[in-house]
């Protein structure tokens, strides 16, 4: 129990790892809301001015993009231990994420499904994420 305590409260990483990644994560955070607005302001019908839409998404694009340049830097700071950690995640999440979407794809051709709504793959993709950091601390440590 103490070894699953320690990998979600990621413990043994160097203070400068910490700081690096609550970076990340407040950027995530950022972006989820800004899609979260974004989403729900166009469902209420207030996104049909060409200028709001445009600003929308706009401020959307530049927190993802801050979000990934946090990430990129994150990753070239971090031990080639955590390093590893971060790439297994990375690839669980991109091939659930392909097998999960290719597969509902034959079933919504079939159909037997409706649409995808993506908020469900990208919600998908971040959980097997998380399980895969989960995993991979709990593997190297």
């Amino acid at each position: 129990m103490k070894k699953a305590l320690d990998a979600i409260c990621v413990k043994g990483l160097p203070k400068r790892d910490i700081k690096n990644a609550n970076r990340v994560n407040l950027l995530t955070l950022l972006w989820v809301i800004t899609l979260m607005i974004s989403t729900y302001l166009a469902g209420e019908g207030m996104l049909t001015s060409p200028i709001a839409l445009t600003i929308a998404i706009v401020i959307h694009v530049i927190v993802g993009i801050a979000m990934l340049l946090s990430y990129k830097h994150f990753l070239t700071q971090l031990d080639e231990m955590e390093r590893k950690v971060q790439l297994g995640a990375l690839a669980l999440a991109v091939g659930v994420a392909i097998i999960s979407f290719s597969s509902y794809s034959i079933l919504e051709e079939a159909t037997t499904l409706p649409p995808l709504n993506t908020a469900y793959l990208i919600a998908l993709m971040a959980l097997s994420y998380i399980v895969g950091i989960f995993k991979g601390r709990l593997a190297y440590r």
